[in-house]
Parts: structure tokens; sequence; C-alpha cells
């Protein structure tokens, strides 16, 4: 359809319906400033572990796989090594030589005390004594730290193998051992992911910076799910500036809801929302835009059935999600929907 010399196109109220078209008045609607930013869903330091061991050994028994859930202080893998057993054996034996040592010291100590022993015997039992009692120390502290109990061996039990646990409760995300696969203490063995300690990491331009602040809503989606939009909100802004990238890192907290629906270190595009107005607006759909302007089309008058709109000029203003600002307060009968059937430039 074209319009005639007078701007004015029309057509029938059947031909309006059978179209789909829609009328009103623009209407009150939240527009939203935002800075754009790249992000990646990623666990806590808290809320993640990478696990290795601290002394070399063979693989003995590998308990779980990648995406099977487990709990704090469940035994992940085990392994067997002549470290671990020589690791017990040597505190086993320096256990009961600090005791003869102590033994040896403390009587030393009563004859000096007494003036019947020479005091250069008496230093040198105390000087084995608190060697012995700090390498006794070292090595009771080496056990704990691999989960062994060293009052255990002390009874002269020693364990052939060494249980790996996870510090965490999660979701295993990285498992990389084979039984009799031997393990080097460098190695990351295995990794465990608490989804309910995913967080957004952002990446942010410095000259973007200026205008957030903690308790923003963050927006976002990712690439493979554009239609589907998730919150989150700004928690941590960064205050070094990477001098490869030129970004700062910030950190936004995910709705509890939505934690379940993504995993560690996957890609999304995101939204910071730094202000907000309300304004009245009209779907993008409704604008002709022309060299000269922005229009819409008006009703001005129905008669007999045939409905005759004219093209309008109006005043716009921001735009956000489909919908344009317009700025002329008296504006109504607006044609919001149909807009490209109807109109076609001469």
């Amino acid at each position: 359809m074209q319009a005639d010399e007078s701007g004015e196109v029309s057509l029938t109220r059947e031909q309006f319906e059978s179209m789909d078209m829609e009328l009103g008045d623009p209407a009150p609607r939240l527009f939203f400033s935002s800075v754009a930013a790249n992000g990646y869903i990623e666990a806590s330091p808290t809320g993640s572990a990478r696990i290795g061991t601290l002394v070399s050994g063979r693989v003995r028994q590998i308990n779980v796989a990648t995406g099977d859930r487990v709990r704090t202080g469940q035994t992940l893998f085990s392994l067997e090594s002549y470290e671990i057993v020589l690791l017990q054996q040597n505190y086993a034996e320096a256990a009961q030589r600090l005791k003869h040592l102590k033994s040896d010291f403390e009587r030393m100590e009563q004859l000096w005390q007494q003036n019947v022993g020479a005091k250069k015997d008496y230093l040198k039992a105390e000087s084995e004594y608190k060697q012995m009692q700090a390498e006794v120390e070292g090595l009771k502290i080496r056990l704990e730290m691999i989960h062994l109990n060293p009052s255990v061996i002390e009874n002269g039990r020693i364990v052939p193998y060494l249980d790996i646990k996870t510090p965490v409760s999660g979701t295993i995300t990285r498992q990389e051992l084979v039984l009799g696969q031997y393990v080097e203490p460098s190695k990351i063995a295995m990794e465990v992911v608490d989804e309910d300690m995913l967080r957004l990491r952002l990446e942010l331009f410095e000259k973007s910076m200026a205008d957030l602040a903690k308790g923003q809503v963050v927006t976002f989606f990712t690439p493979d799910q554009t239609d589907r939009t998730y919150q989150a909100v700004l928690t941590h802004i960064g205050k070094t500036v990477s001098p490869e990238s030129r970004t700062v890192e910030c950190y936004a907290e995910l709705d509890k809801e939505d934690r379940g629906h993504f995993i560690n270190n996957m890609y999304v595009e995101a939204a910071i929302i730094t202000s907000e107005t309300q304004a009245r607006a009209v779907p993008e759909e409704a604008l002709i835009a022309e060299q000269d302007g922005n229009f819409v089309l008006t009703l001005i008058r129905e008669e007999e059935g045939r409905m005759t709109f004219r093209k309008t000029p109006v005043q716009t203003g921001i735009s956000s999600l489909g919908y344009t600002e317009i700025r002329d307060e008296n504006l109504k009968n607006v044609l919001l929907k149909g807009t490209y059937n109807l109109w076609v430039e001469e």
C-alpha cells in the first residue's frame, strides 16, 4: 500500500484484523543503560579442588569417574608405594628412639642438678634429644598431611597404601588416572567442582569501570541459547587492569535456582545494568525511519468500516530490547504492529 499525496493511507477494518495489526498508545516502559562484558562460569576458590598427592606411588584403586557426585572426605583413589611404607617405618623408629633419648636426657638432667654428672654429658643428651624431637615432629606432620594417623603407626601398625580423599563436596569434572599408573606429587589427578559455589567471572575494559557499583544486576546468556537470559548480582569489582587484555576482572553471584544449568568454565555474554529510566515507548516495528527523521502511523478517522492513517513525525529517545522511547506527550492511536505491511515508501 502507498500513501496518497496528503501522506495518508487507508485500509478496511477487515484487512486490519486479517493482517493481525495492533493499535494503541505509547506505554510506560523501563529502559536500561548497560555495560557489555564477556564472562565465564567458574567455581569460587573454596568451591573447587584440584587433587594430587604429596607422595609418589602406583594407582592401586579408583573409586570414582567423571560426573560422579562426591562428598567431603570421600576416598577418590588409593596409592601404594615403597615411599609410603618407608615414611611410616622412619616415623615408628624415630618415635621409639625419641623415647630412649628422652629417658637419657631426663636422667642426665637429674644428675646435673645433683652435681653428680658432667655438664658436657648433660648438654650432649639435651642436644640429641631435641634433634630427635624435631625429626619426629617433622615426620609426624608429613604423615598428618597425607592423612595417616601417627598414633596408630607408633603402635606398630603400618599400611601399605594411601587413600586420597576430596576436601570438598561436588562433582568430578576431571579424572586422568588408570590402574597401575605411577603418579608424581606434581600431577593433578582429579578435579572436583561444587555447583552450589559457581559464580560469574566478568572481563570488562577499563573505560567501562566508572559506571560500575556493587549490587548492580547482570543479565547474561550462553551463545548456544541466546533466547534464554539469566541474572546475577555484581559482588566484586577488580582494581587491577590486565596488561595483556586491558580488562578488569569482576565477579557476580548467580541465582541459586540457576546454578544447576551451568558447568565450570562455560563462556557467556553479559551486560551489567548501570541505570534504569521509565519512559513512554512503542515497539521498534512501529517506527518508519527516513532521512528527515522518524515517523509513526496514527489513526485519524474510521468511517464506514475503513481506517485512515497519517504519517506523523515523532521525537525518539533511547532504544532497548525492541522498544524506542517516544518524547511526544500527546501522541495517541499509533499503529503499533503491522506498519511494515501497511506503509510502502514511494
